[in-house]
């Protein structure tokens, strides 16, 4: 299958009359097998709820939507049998130890005797926690607790991973733990992954399919290799250019140069601002006139970038 997730038009208004809320807006969504991608966006985007609507938690208002080819109102037991999934604020009985906690959510999904054992092992054995199975999860910290979540989602083998803000109030070292393992569960057990997050800078650089989300509505969505090659075809393209010797002299040089839009200068580099890469071009030209360059960089837009860019486009 091509597609892991389809929709078409998807809608979910809240109330009625003046008091409706609409908190996602016919959206058309299309999710690849086999990729990490993201739904990004500000709190109260709708992310939550379209993954909600997805998983069949939420009756959809309007549109259409299919999760490994199943209709998501019909067939909505079908696809929570396929999905793993990790919402935001998944609660754990921090009495129990995280094994017992693994054993309960197995057997709600009706993983019982040697199969349970050998589903909560791996899945402790995946996240890195197995040595830390008979603690109580009450004095895990914010990142384990996060990891265990993700454990529970494998607790089925899903074929499709849906995590929503997973890095939330995490620290820099169980985030990086986290993307580490969401990497690992793409490239090495072929799980398709999607991520809901408001924190742009930190997950969305796993992705290499983003939708960003705002108000309900999708405002730009594709591979993010794709969307930051048309944003610099839009804007420019920014390059770094670190020379031995005198960089206001090299920039004279330069002056000029097919391509060029602008040029500024400081003590140690050029930054160069161009309707192409042509990085090709300023190597060129420093080799002709006996000028070396110690590193040369093309700066790529954030995704935060990105938002803002299309937001502004939309005011």
């Amino acid at each position: 299958m091509e597609n892991v997730i389809e929709t078409s038009e998807l809608t979910k208004v809240y109330g009625s009359g003046r008091e409706a809320v609409t908190a996602v807006d016919r959206v058309d969504l299309k999710i690849g097998t086999g990729t990490i991608s993201g739904i990004l966006g500000p709190n109260g985007a709708g992310k939550t709820t379209l993954i909600m609507m997805l998983t069949g938690l939420i009756i959809p208002s309007g549109g259409s939507a299919n999760v490994f080819g199943y209709d998501i109102v019909k067939d909505s037991l079908q696809i929570r049998r396929k999905v793993g999934l990790l919402p935001e604020g998944f609660g754990f009985y921090s009495s129990l130890t995280a094994e017992q906690n693994l054993n309960y959510v197995a057997a709600l999904n009706e993983i019982l005797g040697a199969e349970r054992d050998k589903r909560v092992g791996e899945a402790l054995e995946v996240v890195a926690l197995e040595e830390f199975k008979d603690r109580k999860v009450g004095a895990f910290s914010r990142g384990m607790t996060q990891r265990l979540g993700i454990a529970q989602a494998l607790i089925k083998d899903p074929e499709l991973l849906m995590l929503d803000e997973p890095t939330a109030g995490v620290d820099p070292e169980g985030s990086r733990k986290f993307k580490d393992l969401v990497s690992r569960l793409n490239s090495e057990r072929g799980k398709t992954v999607l991520i809901c997050t408001h924190l742009l800078h930190e997950v969305g650089p796993l992705c290499t399919h983003v939708a960003i989300m705002n108000r309900g509505r999708f405002i730009v969505q594709g591979r993010v290799d794709e969307i930051v090659r048309r944003m610099m075809d839009e804007e420019g393209y920014r390059i770094i250019v670190e020379v031995k010797g005198d960089p206001e002299a090299f920039a004279k040089e330069l002056e000029g140069s097919p391509g060029m839009i602008s040029l500024e200068v400081d003590e140690r580099n050029i930054s160069v601002r161009a309707s192409s890469d042509i990085r090709a071009d300023i190597v060129k030209a420093a080799s002709m006139k006996d000028y070396e360059i110690l590193s040369i960089r093309r700066l790529e837009p954030s995704l935060e970038d990105m938002f803002m860019k299309e937001l502004s486009r939309r005011r």
